[in-house]
């Protein structure tokens, strides 16, 4: 973990962006999408519309053009992480929210309207264990110079607390502001950055394959099906007193009542012998940094990209000629980061049942 001081020594002035290259704070706005295009209200009324089921593609588009006004402040924030992590083994991708998922928190009112929604734009750190993770999240609040606003104040710290759904992790959500042109055309946009330990991750990756695989929605907390979702309420807390020494969502019972009650929903449930049926995929990441990841029909293909720019336009019309498909845009420095970042593209769910005991 770099200290403050030698932070401070490395250069600052230059980044490595998305079409390859090294830009300067002017020439890396060019090729973004500046905010401006629609108004607040536009967006707004878009947003609303979506959630009621009445969107038009105008107003499909309208929210896809907002989301992607969010690249520019996401590549900045991704280009000032990886100078603190580059010298650790820590996995980091980015990545703009999928129109699908968009969609989703506005009909089930998860988000008020998408004008103020905080999570369009997310970097995700991946860490070995949870000292890494505090560690390295308190040393990077102690020493970043950034102006950027501090938006969120450990709001959705589910360490302490998780969520309800056996989720655990920390967010932070900050809001970009910079003093000068070019850059203060993107100011009062937001970005999270998620912290995972690779025990959380492995959970919260399961989740999303076995949603998929089971068509459920263990991940949005819908209630739809209390026996499975309470099985990874239970992994979770399995997961957090066996592997970090902590408490999940299920604090109240015994390490026996923990698992005794999650090998009962596994043996009438079935849901983790089916994770374990499934074969990693075996697709082959390109070397590019810029993807695009489309899941149809228990299929996952992955199209390269030399640019940020191509990558979000063919991810687009994806979304809108297909919006039943899961399809998402993503940039990441190396393969690996993408396999280990996306397990549930790949149906990965090895790195989670590795933490469960074999019934």
């Amino acid at each position: 973990m770099p200290t403050t001081q030698e932070m401070e020594k490395r250069p600052a002035r230059a980044w490595i962006c998305a079409d390859g290259l090294v830009h300067n704070r002017r020439t890396m706005s060019d090729g973004f999408v500046k905010p401006g295009a629609s108004s607040k209200v536009e967006i707004r009324r878009a947003g609303d519309a979506i959630a009621a089921g009445t969107a038009t593609q105008r107003d499909e588009e309208i929210v896809q053009e907002w989301r992607d006004c969010h690249a520019y402040v996401l590549n900045t924030f991704q280009n000032t992480l990886r100078r603190w992590i580059r010298d650790e083994p820590y996995v980091m991708v980015q990545r703009l929210k999928r129109l699908r998922t968009v969609r989703d928190k506005l009909a089930t009112g998860r988000a008020a309207n998408v004008s103020s929604m905080h999570d369009l734009a997310g970097c995700r750190i991946i860490f070995p264990d949870v000292r890494a993770l505090t560690q390295f999240r308190e040393v990077f609040h102690a020493g970043t110079r950034s102006s950027h606003e501090y938006a969120s104040s450990g709001k959705y710290d589910y360490l302490a607390n998780p969520k309800s759904t056996g989720y655990r992790g920390f967010h932070d959500v900050f809001k970009y502001h910079v003093a000068n042109a070019p850059g203060n055309a993107w100011n009062g946009l937001r970005v999270e950055i998620q912290y995972r330990t690779n025990a959380q991750h492995a959970w919260a990756t399961a989740v999303e394959i076995s949603d998929l695989i089971d068509n459920a929605r263990v991940k949005f907390d819908r209630g739809t099906n209390q026996d499975r979702e309470r099985l990874f309420v239970l992994a979770s807390e399995y997961i957090a007193r066996n592997s970090e020494s902590m408490f999940g969502a299920a604090p109240d019972l015994t390490d026996a009542q923990v698992e005794g009650e999650l090998m009962d929903l596994e043996h009438r449930l079935g849901v983790l012998a089916r994770l374990r049926a499934l074969s990693a995929g075996a697709v082959g990441v390109p070397n590019n940094k810029n993807l695009v990841l489309m899941f149809d029909n228990n299929q996952l293909a992955i199209e390269p990209f030399k640019s940020s720019k191509q990558a979000m336009t063919r991810r687009n019309q994806i979304e809108i000629d297909k919006p039943d498909v899961d399809v998402v845009y993503i940039r990441a420095e190396k393969p690996n980061e993408v396999a280990n970042a996306f397990r549930n593209y790949f149906r990965d769910a090895r790195g989670f049942l590795d933490l469960l005991p074999r019934f």
